[in-house]
């Protein structure tokens, strides 16, 4: 989760920090089971990828801004004002919803569209920005 924390610029500071749910690893464990025994093993090597794979998303707030980053090989990164934010979305599956897990979909305003997947209680993010945003307009 490095990629956060190595942007923080000036006196930004973390305010909170969205996790990756483990339960996302589910489907690369299911894929392993039933390509194991036809590949005599190797498929177990989707477990650990899925994890790494995983763990590449990261989804913060800070004291300016909402930062966020998917992708391992390929990266995409959205950092935008805690001011400029239009809307927070969240969407999440009957599993999601179950699990306690869902997508973030930051919009700003100029309707650029951010989803981060696989985000743990989704909620608890959406409240918590929302609280830091009513504390920057107050403030």
């Amino acid at each position: 989760m490095a990629y956060i924390d190595d942007n923080l610029i000036g006196n930004e500071t973390l305010l909170y920090r969205g996790e990756v749910t483990l339960w996302a690893l589910v489907p690369w464990v299911l894929w392993a089971f039933i390509l194991l025994l036809p590949t005599a093993g190797i498929a177990l090597l989707l477990i650990p990828l899925g994890y790494v794979v995983l763990r590449a998303n990261e989804a913060g707030i800070t004291n300016k801004r909402i930062i966020a980053k998917t992708g391992l090989i390929k990266r995409e990164t959205i950092e935008i004002s805690l001011n400029k934010i239009s809307s927070l979305q969240i969407k999440q599956s009957i599993a999601g919803r179950i699990l306690g897990y869902g997508s973030l979909v930051i919009c700003d305003v100029g309707a650029s569209r951010a989803p981060v997947k696989y985000i743990k209680n989704p909620m608890a993010f959406r409240r918590r920005f929302f609280e830091l945003q009513e504390e920057n307009t107050q403030g």
